[in-house]
């Protein structure tokens, strides 16, 4: 990589334009968003249930069914923003946080590195969503969740890499 300017900032997220040296000596001008970083929350019920949300998507005009998560604030530690994004979409308050994992979103366009955690101990509280957001909980079991899968129900990178570690992960109780 020979360089990089910023070409648009916004509220969430930067866009920058890279200049590469290709392996043929050209020079090649990749766009890349620049992310803070987010979590995705994993809240467990129970061993065998686990708090899922329904969310409007108005970027794809579809309501999907995800984990709760969030994008961290500028220097915020990853695990204030798992509770504070637990809290705020899902109303649940976390007794114990667990960092399972981390991984990039979308490596080919996107430096964001979402964060995963296991919340457990859990709080029915009252939500704090954005007033934009159209979320409401719904909980599944594990047989839910596999059926969900199996369906086609649940089309979010985020929540399958999440909902895989509740099915099959020896990190999580009842997975032993």
């Amino acid at each position: 990589m020979k360089s990089e300017k910023l070409v648009f900032e916004g509220t969430r997220f930067d866009i920058h334009q890279m200049e590469l040296t290709g392996s043929d000596g050209k020079t090649y001008h990749r766009e890349v968003i620049r992310h803070p970083g987010a979590v995705v929350l994993l809240p467990l019920l129970d061993a065998d249930t686990v708090v899922l949300i329904e969310n409007r998507r108005p970027t794809v005009n579809e309501t999907l069914l995800e984990l709760p998560a969030g994008t961290r604030e500028p220097d915020e530690p990853a695990e204030a923003t798992a509770a504070r994004e637990l809290i705020e979409e899902t109303g649940y308050h976390a007794g114990s946080l667990v960092k399972l994992h981390e991984f990039y979103s979308a490596p080919g366009i996107c430096d964001e590195l979402m964060h995963l955690y296991l919340a457990t101990d859990l709080t029915a509280g009252d939500p704090a969503r954005e007033a934009v957001e159209q979320i409401e909980n719904h909980v599944a079991s594990r047989s839910d969740v596999l059926r969900y899968i199996r369906e086609g129900r649940i089309r979010d990178a985020k929540t399958l890499v999440g909902l895989y570690a509740f099915l099959y992960s020896p990190l999580i109780s009842g997975n032993g």
